[in-house]
């Protein structure tokens, strides 16, 4: 008589972080690298401070390397001066070598990264005060052109 027994065999299975799960199907998932182009987006203004932040926007990450687009010529080159710095600072934030290199090109911001800028104040004017004219209606003329000149932006 022959008694086959069949065994069970358990794997063990060894609890493994979220963390680092999630990180490597994020990695898996992300062959373009989108999403270290959305944190560099997120970052930038803290790394680099709000004045700079106005004045410049991150436009791609092509091959490790950041291309930041600049308001003018004289921010690109105060920036290129500046780029050890602002490289170290990203680097330490990303926390990764997703940015190796940094480049700037000049270009038009778009308006998301104006946000940032603070309205002027209006200089609050006060009504000037007419000399009392003879001709009626040469007074009503000269107190809508006053009127008109208040509200005109300077």
């Amino acid at each position: 008589m022959n008694v086959s027994v069949k065994v069970s065999v358990r794997r063990q299975k060894f609890f493994q972080q979220i963390g680092g799960t999630i990180q490597e199907l994020l990695a898996h998932l992300d062959t373009g690298g989108h999403f270290e182009l959305v944190r560099l987006i997120r970052l930038w203004p803290e790394v680099v401070g709000e004045p700079i932040a106005r004045r410049t926007e991150v436009n791609s990450l092509n091959f490790h390397t950041a291309v930041i687009r600049v308001s003018t010529a004289m921010w690109i080159q105060e920036l290129n001066l500046m780029r050890p710095q602002i490289l170290s600072r990203v680097r330490a934030a990303m926390s990764n070598d997703a940015v190796r290199e940094i480049r700037f090109v000049q270009g038009r911001l778009t308006h998301q990264g104006r946000k940032h800028e603070r309205p002027s104040m209006r200089i609050v004017r006060h009504q000037i005060q007419l000399p009392q004219l003879p001709n009626s209606e040469l007074q009503s003329v000269f107190e809508s052109l006053i009127e008109a000149w208040g509200r005109s932006p300077r």
